[in-house]
């Protein structure tokens, strides 16, 4: 399966990695990439082996503990859509009306 991101998870991906470059380095910017991709390499392999966000049909992966990746599953056309970055701290229902 292909791995796709949606523009909203693009753009909160770059926002994460141009706020760790300014304020940690560039270290911390690449280990959140590196863990990213690990991340990305077990969903691609079992993608539906991570737990359902809430009470719906995505799911979800932490990459840290302050970030929580939610994805797509979609059968038809073979691809795991990443739908957002989520920041664990904040209210799961603002990201629920989002979904």
């Amino acid at each position: 399966m292909k791995i796709k991101f949606s523009k909203i998870a693009q753009l909160e991906y770059e926002e994460i990695i141009y706020y760790l470059y300014d304020n940690f380095g560039k270290e911390k910017a690449t280990k959140f990439s590196d863990l990213l991709k690990q991340n990305l390499k077990q969903v691609k392999q079992f993608p539906e082996s991570f737990s359902f966000f809430q009470n719906t049909d995505k799911r979800k992966f932490m990459v840290n503990p302050y970030i929580t990746v939610i994805y797509n599953v979609n059968k038809d056309l073979e691809c795991i859509e990443i739908l957002n970055f989520w920041f664990n701290r904040s209210n799961p229902e603002v990201l629920l009306q989002h979904l």
